[in-house]
């Protein structure tokens, strides 16, 4: 029969649950003095808005496979300085830019979760952060790509300068 295991000894005979030692006074592992529980933060409240009939997530994929128009006009993808892209920041024209790509989200308005007025927040410049931090697991490619109108450029330099 093999012997038993050996018991850690512990100074003070001080010992935590399951036999398992307490880190000594002063060792990195016990959190400060002052700390008395693991502060929370508040969780945050995802905001949605009641969408009308027919502008549900599968609305909105049926009407991209239906071969209707949502790049709003826009016959070939376009190099877009954000002058340009500025331009388009009202309910009836809005484009934005998203990791590059520059999208019409006129068609998309009705369709987004959070609202219209959430959607605007990014018409006309680049909602590349604002989308990643509150969007991170949604691929904005494949929910926009029907939308694409062009590509997110540096502004022209004015070779006269």
């Amino acid at each position: 029969m093999p012997p038993p295991p050996p018991r850690l000894a512990v100074p003070g005979g001080a010992s935590g649950g399951l036999g398992v030692p307490v880190p000594a006074a002063g060792s990195s592992l016990m959190p400060p003095p002052t700390t008395t529980r693991i502060p929370t933060l508040p969780a945050k409240k995802r905001e949605k808005v009641a969408l009308t009939p027919g502008h549900s997530p599968l609305d909105w994929a049926m009407l991209k496979q239906s071969g209707a128009d949502l790049r709003g006009g826009a016959e070939q993808i376009m190099r877009i300085p954000p002058s340009v892209l500025k331009q388009h920041r009202k309910r009836d024209d809005a484009w934005s830019a998203f990791n590059g790509k520059v999208y019409n989200i006129t068609p998309y308005l009705a369709f987004h979760p959070g609202g219209e007025q959430e959607l605007m927040r990014v018409a006309g410049r680049d909602g590349t952060k604002l989308f990643a931090s509150t969007h991170a697991w949604v691929n904005a490619d494949f929910m926009l790509d029907a939308c694409l109108v062009g590509f997110l450029v540096k502004e022209p330099t004015n070779p006269d300068s």
